[in-house]
């Protein structure tokens, strides 16, 4: 799994996610169509793309913000290269009239193979820097990915397919694909949801992730004007402490020690695995002795009421 290698601004994460491989794509339309598409023309666009494709992928690669797409698009202008540089006049050709059925064919392939081969799906560069670390153990994580990524395959294909009907029209070979990629870029806001709501996924099989997540289902109106700060101490393979607060209706999670905590859970991660999925009597396992708490027991009362379903909250992907 790769992760950031270190925290990037708002600019730096933008430019590598979006920009960095956008120059060179739109760096060998200008060049080419300011020629008219002529063979001298996409020689050019293809040198100059194929340059700064290279540059950015150095640049990329050194900062551990290399992605699939970065490889992609530097492929296929070294196989325009070549093409030239060899006089196969036919592939050159292709350049010149297919460009786009070209580029988005390649991503399209890109996002089909590695669900094929079972490795890690293009979107997953995107969504380990867009979710918390906590979510990326999680099911849904794997599936949010793995969902959206054949659906850019989907998209990618049509654009792909808009491209070969109308070479020379720009409402098939701009507009159309672009209306395809916005409907990408919307996809975890609707899509994920709808999935989700058809085939729910499991509860995690660690007590973080189900810690971390309790906003996602938590209930505003059960807890209207309560404040609590709740203290998770969590022993066993996977340790860790995390807090809940819950203050005027809102909820959020933190990894750490909260000051003066209303309620403080000791509990080894498996039991409070059990007790989430219902396999376990959170009452009976106090009494048992399987976990231990300290503080107010009526805040420990209150949370099946405030987060009455302890679902694994869909991780979103871009």
């Amino acid at each position: 799994m790769s992760y950031p290698p270190q925290p990037r601004s708002r600019v730096a994460r933008f430019f590598f996610a979006h920009l960095g491989t956008l120059i060179s794509i739109v760096t060998s339309i200008v060049i080419a169509g300011a020629e008219q598409f002529s063979a001298a023309g996409v020689s050019r666009g293809l040198w100059t793309a194929f340059t700064l494709a290279s540059l950015y992928l150095l640049l990329a690669w050194g900062m551990g913000e290399h992605k699939q797409f970065d490889l992609v698009v530097w492929a296929l202008f070294g196989v325009g290269i070549l093409a030239v540089v060899a006089g196969i006049r036919p592939l050159v050709d292709a350049y010149r009239f297919y460009f786009g059925a070209l580029l988005f064919g390649s991503f399209a392939v890109a996002a089909i193979m590695p669900l094929l081969l079972g490795r890690e799906p293009f979107t997953h560069w995107h969504a380990v820097r867009g979710t918390p670390r906590w979510q990326h153990v999680t099911a849904a994580f794997a599936t949010s990915n793995r969902v959206l990524t054949a659906f850019w395959a989907l998209l990618f294909t049509l654009a792909a397919i808009s491209c070969v009907s109308h070479p020379a029209d720009p409402m098939f070979t701009f507009v159309y694909p672009n209306l395809l990629v916005v409907v990408g870029v919307t996809a975890p806001y609707w899509l994920l949801p709808l999935w989700f709501r058809l085939f729910p996924p499991p509860l995690p099989d660690r007590a973080e992730p189900l810690i971390m997540g309790m906003p996602f289902v938590f209930d505003p109106k059960a807890a209207a004007g309560a404040r609590a700060l709740i203290q998770f101490r969590v022993t066993g393979e996977r340790p860790g402490e995390y807090y809940v607060a819950v203050k005027d209706g809102r909820c959020e999670s933190f990894e750490g020690r909260a000051e003066r905590a209303d309620l403080t859970v000791n509990t080894p991660d498996d039991v409070w695995v059990d007790i989430a999925a219902g396999r376990l009597d959170g009452t009976q396992a106090i009494a048992d002795g399987r976990y231990t708490v300290e503080g107010d027991y009526l805040v420990l009362a209150k949370l099946q009421t405030w987060f009455p379903n302890r679902r694994d909250p869909p991780a979103r992907a871009s």
